[in-house]
């Protein structure tokens, strides 16, 4: 398994577990939600697991422009993610001016939140990967 099979796989398991999280915060059925969120993170971390040992290697190769590609794609993540949770907060914050009700979001949507923003970090890196053309790499 290539490294970037793995990232879609594990991006994959990121949309599971983020619509899991979702799930339990909009219809408060805590057991179904928390034995699929389980599983999703027992996925999760026997992937990163296994790659590790894969990817173990004495002397592995650096690749500059991968990793320039993960840090674009987690910077891009973290704003994502720190944009919605400010509209989503500025929405609560109208609705309880309007409706003079208070607005509480459900725990479980920062996790979720959190989930979907990984597995855009992995799209974004995905995405950023596959723009290179064959022999367009930084190395002769």
């Amino acid at each position: 398994m290539t490294f970037n099979r793995y990232v879609a796989f594990r991006m994959a398991v990121e949309v599971i577990g983020g619509v899991a999280c979702a799930m339990q915060a909009v219809r408060d059925d805590d057991l179904s939600a928390l034995i699929v969120t389980t599983i999703v993170a027992l996925i999760w971390v026997a992937g990163e697991t296994r790659v590790i040992r894969m990817l173990r290697r004495e002397r592995p190769r650096t690749d500059e422009l991968s990793d320039q590609h993960q840090l674009q794609a987690a910077r891009f993540a973290l704003l994502s993610f720190v944009a919605v949770a400010c509209v989503a907060g500025f929405v609560g914050m109208l609705a309880s001016l309007a409706t003079g009700r208070s607005f509480v979001m459900p725990p479980m949507v920062l996790p979720a939140l959190a989930m979907f923003a990984l597995a855009c970090a992995d799209a974004r890196y995905l995405w950023l990967e596959r723009g290179e053309a064959p022999g367009d790499g930084d190395e002769d």
